[in-house]
């Protein structure tokens, strides 16, 4: 129905934090039922306040994909726990079993007692308590999650529907798999059916496959009975758990809950969150390990790509500035490639105004690629002796030499210039004419007509089938 993924939540003076979000998959993100489901999971999993629960954080749509923000859970599923158990030809410990299904019993009967603003039930089922909905923390804290398919009495019609079967087959109460009405007792089975499977290697009822686990759940027969190394205490809470008749079973789940902590006493199994935290340590470090790698890897990856993309506005602002200056299009091209080569941090630090002159000659050299500009600045208070003559042109076919200055006159103060200090120029001058010579008209200067760009059309939010 959805994916998970981790995501880190940012905020002001360096806050980080990791979180879970949920995302419907593709296929199922135009069926409005799994829409209302989704909605729904978060409606009905926020308001629930327990340690042994999972919280929602937030809820919300982006690009017409609707997403969860939920706690992040730094551990693994009970269905990866046994996986990996079973490589190494293990079995959990009765008294880990208990302590994590103790657990689960908090975490449930919190949110079957969930009420509503009037103080009614809402008569919340979870029906989908299984291995895969229950995770481990590297602490030994045991969270329950996935209300997707939870039942409440403040449903729609749609979603309440009885007859239609929801959750998986072999850790289903037979009530709920006859498509009858269920209560908080169909979680109770599901808790039984979980400890029978760690404790006899295999579910209650396990066909070859789910039409035959179907068969067997409702044919009303016992499942077959627990190893005979199981303790006897431990043996009477399966059984009354997996009772076919709901009657039979515990009343809520804090009964429940009470009768698993009396047969761990009794069988002497007790266990803490740091008994299990090292269980855990010690058999299942692989997965814990390579999902630590993973979040390395994507934390890396997401600051060089912030890196990346704040040194790409850069180069646009920098690119911006020079066109806007007059510069040619291979002087600002030179200025834009040395300027991306340097740092992000280099980029947005503000330059120290002593280094003012640095930038002023790079930008001269650029725009002298347009030609030779030569200003003679006058001291304040200083009158010039030169007065405006008319100057010949010279020859075309004689050219004045072009004499560039020496660093340090180009950085002296310029003296006071008086007519007789001029260089004289003698060249020789073409025949003298009587008649004034022709004057031809000034060029005309078209310039290009100006075109408004088109306007940009809407930009549609694509939906990539990328495994959200």
């Amino acid at each position: 129905m959805a994916s998970v993924w981790i995501a880190r939540q940012t905020g002001k003076h360096g806050f980080e934090k990791l979180v879970a979000v949920k995302t419907i998959l593709p296929k199922f993100a135009a069926d409005a039922r799994f829409q209302k489901m989704f909605v729904d999971e978060a409606r009905i999993a926020s308001r629930i306040e327990h340690a042994n629960v999972a919280q929602i954080l937030d809820v919300g749509e982006q690009h017409e994909t609707t997403y969860l923000v939920m706690e992040y859970v730094d551990g693994d599923s009970l269905s990866t726990v046994n996986r990996s158990l079973q490589k190494k030809g293990i079995k959990m410990p009765p008294g880990v079993l208990l302590r994590l299904m103790s657990e689960v019993c908090g975490g449930l009967h919190a949110a079957h007692e969930l009420r509503n603003d009037e103080g009614a039930l809402l008569g919340v089922v979870h029906r989908d308590v299984s291995p895969q909905n229950v995770l481990v923390s590297t602490r030994g804290i045991t969270k329950l999650i996935d209300f997707g398919i939870a039942k409440a009495r403040d449903r729609g019609a749609g979603d309440t529907n009885t007859e239609t079967l929801k959750g998986k087959v072999r850790y289903m109460a037979p009530e709920q798999a006859h498509g009858h009405n269920v209560d908080r007792r169909a979680d109770l089975w599901a808790v039984g059916a979980i400890m029978y499977h760690f404790l006899a290697g295999k579910p209650p009822y396990d066909g070859e496959n789910d039409v035959q686990t179907l068969l067997l759940l409702t044919s009303g027969r016992p499942p077959p009975p627990l190893p005979t190394s199981v303790h006897r205490a431990i043996v009477a809470v399966v059984n009354q758990a997996l009772s076919t008749v709901p009657d039979r079973r515990y009343a809520t789940a804090a009964e429940m809950q009470q009768a698993i902590q009396e047969a761990m006493v009794e069988a002497k199994a007790s266990s803490s969150a740091a008994a299990v935290a090292s269980f855990l340590g010690e058999h299942v470090a692989e997965p814990s390990r390579k999902r630590k790698e993973a979040i390395t890897l994507g934390v890396k990856a997401a600051a060089d790509r912030e890196k990346y993309e704040e040194m790409m506005r850069s180069n646009v602002r920098v690119t911006g500035a020079i066109s806007r200056t007059g510069v040619s299009e291979t002087g600002a091209s030179r200025v834009a490639g040395a300027l991306s080569s340097t740092t992000v941090e280099g980029l947005a630090r503000p330059r120290p105004r002593g280094k003012a002159l640095t930038f002023a000659a790079a930008g001269a050299g650029v725009l002298a690629v347009g030609g030779l500009v030569l200003a003679v600045t006058l001291r304040p208070g200083a009158r010039s002796s030169v007065e405006a003559t008319s100057v010949a042109a010279p020859a075309p076919s004689v050219s004045a030499p072009v004499i560039a200055p020496t660093v340090s006159e180009a950085h002296a103060t310029p003296p006071t210039v008086s007519a007789s200090a001029l260089p004289v120029v003698v060249a020789a001058s073409p025949p003298v004419s009587t008649s004034p010579p022709p004057v031809a008209p000034p060029p005309v200067r078209t310039l290009p007509r100006y075109v408004p760009p088109p306007a940009p059309r809407p930009v549609r939010a694509r939906r990539v089938d990328d495994g959200f």
